[in-house]
C-alpha cells in the first residue's frame, strides 16, 4: 500500500462485541480498590484494546486473531476472578 493510502475502516459486528468485552473489563477494574494487581490488569486490558483498534483497519492474519481472542477472552476471565475476590 502506498504510504499516503489512508486505511480504511472496516465495520464488523463482532469486533464490536471484542470491544463491548473490553469496555466491560475496563469498567470493572475501575470499580474495584486501587491495588497493583488491579493495576497491572488494566495496563493489559488496554494494552488489548489498542490491538483490536488496530483489527478495525487492518485485518489480522487468522493465527493472530485467534490468539488475540484467546487472550481477550483470558484477561475478561482474569478480571471476573479478581472481581469476585474483591466483593
Amino acid at each position: 500500500m502506498p504510504s499516503d493510502d489512508t486505511p480504511t475502516v472496516r465495520p464488523s459486528g463482532t469486533l464490536a462485541v471484542f470491544e463491548r468485552t473490553i469496555v466491560e473489563a475496563i469498567e470493572r477494574l475501575d470499580g474495584l480498590p486501587t491495588s497493583d494487581e488491579v493495576t497491572d490488569l488494566r495496563r493489559e486490558v488496554v494494552a488489548m484494546q489498542a490491538l483490536l483498534r488496530t483489527w478495525k483497519v487492518r485485518t489480522p492474519k487468522s493465527e493472530d486473531r485467534a490468539a488475540g481472542v484467546s487472550r481477550l477472552m483470558s484477561l475478561y476471565r482474569a478480571v471476573e476472578e479478581l472481581a469476585a475476590t474483591k466483593r
